[in-house]
């Protein structure tokens, strides 16, 4: 057989989020001579955007509905394909253990499962990486209003609540008093399932409140070695919600990101972190950096096409290229800068939105997207999926990028 006539090597994909990393994936894949096969529990949930269900379609050579809660379904997919799987592989949060479970079964690249389950379960985390010394809030597991009260003896007022199992800030408060830790604890375990379905055990993590600036770090595991790429400084929005309307890449903080960083690698080395890329949240308290979150994935956000833009270095196709069996390529091609700034709603009906040529007038916007239709009803944003929109820019530095996006997020607001 000539290389000519040898089939593409398939990339298995476990489910995709909506924000546009899952479609970009897909078609790097094609872009790199793959043959992506897409698995879903079903396909209406993608129905909802017909632009990502569109491109879906035409991206992936197979799309097969089974169980992708089910690790044993997904196993039975794989195992059945028409062409042998070359790597398995989910850019979606919720997805993460099933995909790598997948991939250890089929003798396949990937994160040790183990570690994979404890990064996609905040309570595990924090376990862990207190038992390795690792700088995390005071916490406790609650359920009860007994539970709420002793624990709130430990940590004190302000507390966060937030759920063990979701992503995109969904569930995640500030609370102030013990009425409101007691409301949040009771709205998280009173769902038998989080947001895509999955069985939770009933309960809430209650945490002391951390103050300072947040940061994540971007980081891939390769052959034994822990590479930090870069740190990314975090614009959040209004207490008492914790949503993300921005990201500078790399940061501005200096030695606090270099301390962040190496928070990230201890906290991904308790957790037996051994493949692929990961995207650790920190604050950066009084007392030093303090671990927030693992999360076993690149950023979401569009935080892959921030170090592309920033350093040169495609993190979404190296991570395809190792799940696919190639060594990925780190080394930064140029330094710049790169800032993204999302778009909040409020509460109201859109009467008209602004042409978005009119960010052709800024030289450094690289992207931008306008979801807000006249006619539409929005929302000031409980968490990432409610925002509008976003500006992107990429400039010499990462102050002149935020700078820049920062104004021409402006010229994108609709009006009510």
């Amino acid at each position: 057989m000539t290389l000519a006539e040898r089939p593409p090597k398939v990339l298995a994909f476990v489910e995709s989020n909506m924000t546009g990393t899952g479609v970009q994936a897909l078609r790097l894949a094609r872009g790199l001579g793959l043959s992506p096969l897409f698995l879903a529990s079903g396909f209406e949930r993608y129905e909802t955007d017909p632009a990502t269900a569109a491109a879906i379609r035409e991206l992936a050579d197979d799309i097969v509905l089974c169980d992708t809660q089910d690790a044993d379904a997904v196993e039975k997919q794989l195992r059945a394909h028409r062409l042998p799987v070359s790597g398995v592989m989910t850019v979606m949060e919720y997805f993460v253990p099933v995909a790598t479970e997948a991939a250890r079964r089929l003798g396949l690249p990937g994160l040790d499962p183990a570690a994979a389950r404890d990064a996609r379960d905040k309570l595990r985390t924090r376990q862990r990486c207190a038992e390795a010394g690792v700088p995390a809030p005071r916490f406790h597991f609650v359920c009860t209003e007994w539970e709420v009260d002793a624990a709130l003896a430990d940590t004190g007022l302000p507390c966060v609540v937030k759920p063990t199992d979701e992503s995109a800030s969904i569930g995640v408060v500030l609370c102030l008093t013990r009425q409101e830790a007691l409301d949040a604890v009771t709205g998280i375990a009173s769902r038998a399932v989080n947001s895509k379905g999955q069985a939770r055990v009933p309960g809430a993590l209650l945490e002391e409140c951390l103050f300072g600036p947040e940061v994540s770090v971007e980081t891939f595991t390769y052959d034994g070695e822990t590479r930090v790429l870069g740190v990314t400084d975090k614009l959040l929005g209004p207490t008492p919600h914790f949503v993300e309307f921005g990201h500078t890449f790399p940061s501005l903080l200096g030695s606090r990101a270099e301390d962040a960083a190496r928070l990230a690698v201890s906290a991904l080395a308790a957790i037996g972190f051994d493949f692929g890329p990961a995207h650790v949240e920190a604050k950066l308290t009084a007392r030093g950096p303090v671990l927030i979150e693992i999360n076993a994935r690149t950023g979401g956000d569009f935080i892959p096409d921030l170090v592309e833009h920033a350093l040169g270095i495609p993190l979404l196709e190296q991570s395809l290229r190792a799940h696919s069996g190639e060594r990925p390529d780190l080394e930064p091609a140029h330094r710049k800068g790169a800032a993204i700034r999302f778009l909040a709603g409020r509460d109201g009906t859109v009467r008209d939105v602004p042409d978005p040529s009119v960010l052709d007038r800024f030289p450094t916007v690289v992207a931008h997207r306008l979801k807000a239709e006249p006619g539409r009803t929005t929302t000031w944003p409980t968490d990432s999926h409610q925002r509008l929109g976003h500006v992107m820019t990429c400039a010499e530095t990462p102050a002149e990028a935020a700078a820049d996006a920062e104004a021409a997020l402006g010229h994108l607001a609709p009006r009510y």
